[in-house]
């Protein structure tokens, strides 16, 4: 079996590190939209990549999730798809989730890929019906500092 370049202990303590944005985003959650933000500790010795994208055809459906960027292996990703679920080891996580790293799971599925275990949406997401509040309490969730360096583009 494949080994996971970081063990629990190192995801959570990556999570937990607080992060900065490095530039200016414009931030687009309208139908189909998808982007990159670039992320860095504040002692800078750790770089991520948080990615959103949003369903083509429903405007009720995101996913945010951020990775370690020398891993490339996911932390934490928020699904907010009502209508969704997710198949862990050991049932089913429907509608509305997180999904978090997981050493446990990785071995349980042993897919030799899935690498995160789903949760019901924590009660810090304020407004899942609202995908800018949802992306706001996910930069929140993970210890992102804004700076004023997120501006959202008009929601269509």
């Amino acid at each position: 079996m494949e080994e996971l370049a970081l063990t629990d202990e190192q995801a959570k303590a990556l999570i937990e590190i607080l992060k900065y944005i490095l530039r200016k985003y414009k931030v687009d959650l309208s139908p189909g939209k998808r982007g990159d933000i670039l992320l860095k500790s504040i002692d800078e010795r750790h770089e991520f990549i948080l990615n959103y994208s949003t369903s083509k055809y429903r405007s009720d459906k995101i996913s945010i999730h951020i990775r370690e960027k020398n891993t490339n292996l996911s932390l934490v990703r928020v699904n907010i798809d009502p209508n969704g679920f997710h198949n862990n080891s050991d049932g089913v996580i429907k509608g509305n989730r997180i999904l978090v790293f997981s050493t446990e799971e990785f071995v349980n599925k042993d897919d030799g890929f899935t690498h995160v275990k789903a949760y019901p949406l924590p009660e810090c997401f304020t407004n899942p019906n609202d995908l800018e509040q949802v992306f706001l309490d996910f930069l929140v969730y993970i210890n992102v500092k804004r700076e004023g360096k997120i501006e959202f583009v008009g929601l269509v």
